[in-house]
């Protein structure tokens, strides 16, 4: 173990202590930083490149700082890439349309007005440590596929109150459709997933699906 290794891993045994979001009071304006730091050497380095010590620097703050934040490099990544943007869009600010495909595409309006400030573009750096790592793999789901699962079955639910889906559809099944092929084009396929491609896999796969009549 080198030095800085080992300095590491003395600064994180206050956030395995006390969670990754523990210790002290936290200052919203330092994590702002923090967190643009970490955006800004993701774009410039990749995920491999940033290190908690650049970081750091570039933030203006001490490693210390960090890790009473972040457990980890691949926890602040995660937190870097996902916050602010899709992740933290409010299912019921999507308006009621009637149906389920007009309610589908407003949420789609409000995603990608989302992701005219987001920070799709620094996904594809941590990519390859999705592929490698489990644990980074299952992070990184709970922060940006879950969220999404989770607001399409909100839409799903409000359109079984209507009567539009049958009240045996099995939602937590349904809700995950599109997300997985959209993960399989961007992972597996390494293709780009464009609007048009999202509004596609809605109106004729996830609508269809979660409307057909009920085989009982």
């Amino acid at each position: 173990m080198n030095a800085d290794t080992a300095v590491d891993a003395t600064l994180r045994q206050p956030a395995a202590a006390h969670g990754a979001h523990g210790g002290r009071p936290r200052d919203a304006s330092r994590d702002v930083a923090i967190l643009d730091a970490a955006r800004e050497l993701l774009a410039e380095v990749g995920y491999d490149g940033m290190t908690m010590a650049a970081v750091a620097g570039r933030a203006g703050a001490g490693k210390a700082t960090l890790y009473r934040r972040w457990a980890s490099k691949t926890d602040l990544a995660i937190d870097a890439v996902t916050c602010g943007g899709v992740r933290d869009l409010d299912p019921a600010d999507v308006p009621d349309t009637g149906s389920l495909a007009g309610d589908l595409r407003e949420l789609e309006r409000l995603r990608r007005e989302r992701r005219s400030t987001s920070n799709d573009h620094l996904i594809p750096g941590l990519m390859a440590e999705v592929r490698r790592d489990p644990e980074t793999a299952r992070r990184f789901h709970e922060s940006f596929v879950r969220p999404k699962i989770d607001q399409v079955r909100v839409l799903l639910e409000r359109a079984r109150d209507r009567g539009e889906v049958p009240a045996d559809r099995d939602l937590d099944l349904v809700s995950t459709v599109v997300p997985a092929l959209v993960s399989y084009r961007k992972i597996v396929e390494g293709a780009r997933v464009d609007p048009e491609h999202v509004d596609r896999l809605l109106r004729e796969i996830l609508v269809p699906l979660a409307t057909a009549p009920s085989s009982t």
